[in-house]
């Protein structure tokens, strides 16, 4: 972890804490505080929190996260947590749970950690710097198919988390495809080489209208209909930003979402395959109508 970010999980944690009631003086010193946690680490120590390194960064959470400190006329900073933006969420929930905890970042006695582990963080660090300084990097990569390791050497660009997962997104030398995606636990050896220039690359249109990391497939209008238990969780729980409800009587509860049907959204399916029942399009009912058959198949006594 670096000590800019660091600061800047610091800076949005202290003020979620108070959102409102601080002013630069109270939230530099409660900042300071927080650091002295880590004053056995070199790397991480921090003497003085200075006006000129918060002002760095408070642009650099709204360049980066595109989260505003707002300060209002009596100088006291607050934080606006409605967002649209799924990252913003993720990153404003997990600041505003980091803020219950102690100051040495321990789990309070009343939490109950998830017991299954984020995958691929070996690297994670390595691999963000490389990004940040905009290095290409070096890997074995383990093909769950030829269950061989392939030499890759990527420019990467960003790191993205699916289901205890993290993956980067790079681009390939000599690949058609604009970038792919790198599972952290698939890796190996990692090696940073030579600096790279970043070219401008949408990574966020390919996503908009995907459910987890696969981007094949072009979106469409998909009706799904389910039982009322399934329904309330999927309710509470959307399985993509465009969900609706378009019905619901007194057996079933039917969403319509648009999206791409690739795999992330037939695993989706599957996890509720004794409830859901796919009224659109025909042809995501016929290729999960395969995939059933198979699994009856391969399960019959």
């Amino acid at each position: 972890m670096s000590k800019k970010f660091l600061r800047m999980l610091f800076l949005v944690r202290t003020i979620l804490k108070e959102n409102g009631k601080l002013t630069v003086e109270e939230i530099l010193d409660k900042v300071e505080k927080q650091f002295s946690a880590y004053n056995d680490i070199q790397k991480l120590r921090m003497d003085e929190y200075s006006v000129s390194t918060f002002n760095k960064d408070k642009k650099a959470i709204r360049d980066e996260w595109k989260i505003d400190l707002e300060c209002d006329s009596k100088g006291r900073y607050n934080i606006n947590i409605n967002f649209e933006s799924a990252f913003q969420n993720d990153l404003m929930n997990s600041a505003i749970f980091l803020s219950s905890l102690n100051a040495d970042m321990l789990l309070p006695r009343f939490v109950l950690p998830e017991t299954r582990k984020n995958t691929g963080l070996e690297y994670f660090h390595t691999i963000s710097e490389a990004i940040e300084n905009h290095f290409e990097i070096t890997f074995s990569y383990f093909d769950y198919i030829s269950e061989l390791e392939k030499q890759k050497t990527v420019q990467p660009y960003f790191l993205k988390q699916k289901d205890f997962k993290w993956y980067v997104l790079a681009t390939e030398g000599g690949s058609q495809i604009p970038f792919k995606s790198y599972a952290l636990e698939r890796i190996r050896e990692i090696e940073i080489g030579k600096k790279f220039r970043p070219k401008k690359i949408d990574f966020e249109e390919p996503y908009k209208n995907a459910i987890g990391m696969f981007t094949n497939e072009t979106a469409e209008r998909i009706v799904l209909q389910y039982d009322h238990r399934d329904g309330h969780y999927l309710k509470a729980n959307p399985i993509h930003h465009s969900q609706k409800m378009i019905l619901e009587d007194d057996k079933t509860i039917t969403f319509e979402i648009f999206a791409k049907p690739n795999e992330d959204l037939q695993m989706e399916l599957m996890k509720r395959s004794w409830s859901v029942k796919i009224i659109e399009p025909t042809s995501l009912r016929e290729k999960m109508l395969e995939i059933w058959k198979e699994v009856l198949e391969r399960n019959k006594v």
